[in-house]
Order: structure tokens, then C-alpha cells, then sequence
């Protein structure tokens, strides 16, 4: 007896979709309160886009301080292996760093701008891809696509506008970020209680 690849991959597709609606089905009071409060937190950024920039930078600063402390105390535990100065040498300098960016949190927040951008970009990639799992299984596939596409566009629009915008665009794109994403999030969550997964597909 013989078993067709093409079948094969059918049945597993169609066991997959059932999973990721049965999913989606069951945790949408998860994903709904998700959405919402990216909604809601994107709203609080752009009502105030300097003092979410501020606080986003800040942020950033004690996270390098707590990574080059983290990085020293893990060089001095393993003095005798290769690259110890190294080591030494990038954990000094992510404290300073993120010392200069707590001092002086405006000049940090160009730094932090380029790694939105970034931040952005993969966001927007990443919306993508889960854009195309949920294809199947909802209908609003679509509202997550388009989030994926302001993400994408809000990271080159970012990079462009360096270094003037990077005071108010940081809090500015972020609230929007969460909004789109959180909007997404949401309607995908209520539209996954409202159609649950049927026994066979």
C-alpha cells in the first residue's frame, strides 16, 4: 500500500489549522486582555511621546548597567578562559554607557532610536509571519498584516528622520506600534471566541 506525499501534507495541514483555532479558541480571554492593554499603553506613549521616550531610554541605560555587571561577575568566575580580557573590556564599557545614557538621557535617545528601528523592522517581519498562521483560522488575518506593514514603515521612516525626530518619535511610533499591534491582537481574539473550531475541516 502506498501513501500519497500530497495527502500526507493535506491531512498534517489541516491538523495543524484545527490546533491553531482550537488554540485560539480556548486562550482568546488571554489574547484579548493582551490587545487591550498594548492599546491602552499605546495611547498612554503617544499622549506623552517625551516622556515615553524618556522612560525608554532610561530603560535602556540601566538595562546595559545590569548587563555589564552581570558580564563582569561572569568574567571574573571564569578568569582562566580564553577571551577573559575581552570580556572585561565589553562589560566596562556597556556600564559606561549606559551611565553616559542615564546622565544624559536625550543624547542617548538617538542610540535608542537606531535599535527601535530595528526593533520595528523585526516586529514587522514578525507580524508577518504570524499573519500567515492565522490565515486559516480567522478572517482578520488582514489587521495583522497591515500592523506588520506600519511597523515596517515606521522603522524607515525612523531611520530617515535621525537625528531630529529621535526626541519625539521614539514615544511617538512606539504608542502607535502598540496600538496596531494591540488593535490586531484583539479583533483576532474575539473573532477566534466567535468561530469556534469545527471537528472536522
Amino acid at each position: 500500500m502506498t501513501i500519497d506525499p500530497d495527502r500526507m501534507d493535506a491531512a498534517t495541514q489541516r491538523d495543524v489549522t484545527r490546533k491553531v483555532q482550537r488554540h485560539l479558541h480556548d486562550h482568546w480571554k488571554s489574547y484579548a486582555f493582551q490587545g487591550g492593554l498594548m492599546i491602552v499603553v499605546g495611547f498612554l506613549a503617544i499622549l506623552a511621546p517625551f516622556v515615553a521616550t524618556l522612560a525608554s531610554t532610561l530603560f535602556f541605560g540601566w538595562l546595559l548597567i545590569f548587563g555589564g555587571i552581570v558580564g563582569l561577575i561572569s568574567a571574573f568566575r571564569a578568569r582562566g578562559a580564553p577571551g577573559f580580557l575581552s570580556s572585561i573590556l565589553l562589560a566596562v564599557l556597556a556600564i559606561i554607557l549606559g551611565g553616559v545614557i542615564i546622565y544624559d538621557p536625550l543624547a542617548g535617545a538617538v542610540t535608542l532610536t537606531w535599535l527601535l528601528a530595528a526593533f520595528f523592522l523585526l516586529s514587522g517581519i514578525f507580524n508577518l509571519s504570524i499573519a500567515r498562521a492565522l490565515r486559516t483560522s480567522t478572517g482578520r488575518f488582514w489587521l495583522v498584516v497591515l500592523s506588520g506593514i506600519i511597523d515596517i514603515v515606521l522603522a524607515v521612516f525612523l531611520i530617515f528622520g535621525l537625528p531630529g525626530t529621535a526626541v519625539w518619535a521614539v514615544g511617538v511610533f512606539l504608542g502607535i506600534s502598540f496600538m496596531t499591534s494591540g488593535f490586531g491582537l484583539l479583533f483576532s481574539a474575539l473573532d477566534a471566541r466567535n468561530n469556534p473550531p469545527a471537528s472536522r475541516i
